[in-house]
């Protein structure tokens, strides 16, 4: 089988075979287009960045919420290179759309108290500024925001508090110029956003974003400096029905095959899930009574304290045969995924790439991704080297692994449409299905 390789750059625009794109307005399909959007619609359609839905607009219209929603979640998608799949549909009692599902699973977007999304709603300015700080940091860029960069605008005190990080962000970092009025320069923070306004500001964001990754995608393996710590109490004590809880930051171990997570520290806690044999648990609070309390789906649960253990701490870096076999791993950057694929010649799937490079080394893995975190020893994320691998998946099924580079980079077989790839464990997606980490090499 001729093997496929991919590029690992993400630099869209150097991708694009330009002498191949017809020779049509770049305006063509678009209404309400001022000589000042022009150029950067142009660009958009260059950069495949446009859903289809948006051809056939009027682009002076309002922007709605939805119509964002899409827009985000196309662009990740492309920046990513595969599609995303939601774990749900029923969040919202007036909407199901696919893209507003992702978006709120991705975290760039939240409904309303009343369980209604409003997608047709119009977009406020505000609104708009906290959806682009919610993008980046999805996509695990994660900009600083700064007070000062507001001051020039008459109109500062308007934005409202949940939105003032959001707009020093993006005003800090070119992607929000303001409004000229006869009262000075404006945010305008509870004004509508017209669509050619959105998609111009939306445009400078994802270009941003996309020199950020082209440095994390095109990594080396990069070994941390780490000294294996798990954490520590924070020294701060709560009490909930009558049991003291010490505030910690720190990760345990689950010791028994299978561990059940409830919503309060006894056995007559509702059971919100289980969690297996070497599950990494993050663990925020020591209970009084023996329960410890954890991080779990981003809601506060508990877990007996008979069945975790401390992870030993460890004082040295990565081996250097596991250093070795993150290099061989990433020489694979590029190859096709293949289910079922284990080796170069046909392409990879995300066990397969791990079996084939600790293979070549004389390490014998399990051949499923589930299966391999039962192979070496669980470390905490806290203390991830070069060449643990790192799993993923919903519960305490692993249904994706892939191989720690350093500076919080894996790499893996992603998915047909993008071949091995490297991301980031701090992308939306990756957070909020870590499952664990397994050391195959052990001095």
């Amino acid at each position: 089988m001729k093997l496929m390789k991919r590029t690992v750059t993400l630099l869209l625009a150097a991708c694009l075979l330009l002498g191949a794109i017809p020779a049509v307005s770049a305006v063509e399909g678009f209404s309400g287009v001022d000589a000042w959007f022009e150029p950067s619609l142009r660009e958009m359609q260059e950069l495949d960045l446009l859903p289809d839905s948006y051809y056939g607009m009027n682009v002076s219209k309002n922007i709605t919420r939805g119509e964002m929603c899409e827009l985000a979640v196309h662009a990740l998608e492309k920046i990513w290179g595969y599609s995303i799949d939601p774990e749900r549909t029923d969040y919202f009692s007036d909407t199901s759309a696919d893209y507003i599902v992702k978006a709120y699973e991705l975290g760039i977007v939240s409904g309303y108290p009343d369980g209604t999304f409003r997608p047709n709603a119009r977009l406020t300015r505000q609104e708009f500024f906290q959806i682009i700080e919610n993008f980046c940091n999805a996509a695990a860029f994660l900009p600083e925001a700064d007070e000062s960069y507001l001051n020039k605008f008459d109109d500062k005190g308007a934005v409202a508090a949940w939105a003032r990080e959001a707009a020093q962000i993006c005003v800090k970092y070119g992607y929000v110029n303001g409004r000229g009025t006869d009262q000075g320069a404006q945010l305008d923070p509870a004004g509508a956003t017209a669509r050619d306004e959105a998609m111009a500001m939306f445009l400078r964001a994802y270009k941003s974003l996309n020199e950020y990754y082209y440095y994390i995608k095109n990594a080396q393996v990069s070994v941390d400096d780490n000294t294996g710590s798990s954490g520590g109490e924070t020294g701060e004590n709560t009490v909930v029905d009558n049991v003291e809880i010490t505030g910690v930051d720190m990760h345990m171990l689950v010791d028994t095959d299978t561990l059940n997570v409830r919503s309060s520290w006894s056995t007559d806690g509702k059971i919100l899930g289980t969690v297996r044999y070497g599950a990494d648990l993050t663990v925020t609070g020591l209970c009084a009574n023996g329960w410890v309390q954890i991080n779990y789906k981003g809601q506060t649960a508990y877990v007996s304290g008979d069945y975790v253990t401390e992870y030993q701490e460890v004082d040295h870096d990565a081996t250097e045969g596991a250093v070795e076999v993150a290099n061989y791993a990433l020489s694979f950057v590029g190859y096709s995924y293949v289910y079922g694929g284990k080796d170069p010649s046909t392409g990879f799937d995300c066990s397969g790439l791990m079996y084939y490079c600790y293979g070549h080394f004389g390490y014998s893995l399990n051949r499923v991704a589930d299966d391999q975190m039962n192979n070496g020893t669980a470390v905490s994320y806290d203390n991830l080297q070069v060449g643990d691998l790192v799993f993923f998946g919903s519960g305490t099924y692993a249904n994706h692994v892939g191989m720690y580079i350093g500076n919080g980079n894996f790499v893996h077989a992603a998915n047909p449409s993008s071949g091995v790839r490297v991301s980031s464990l701090n992308e939306t997606y990756y957070a909020n299905r870590y499952i664990g980490a397994r050391r195959i090499i052990v001095d």
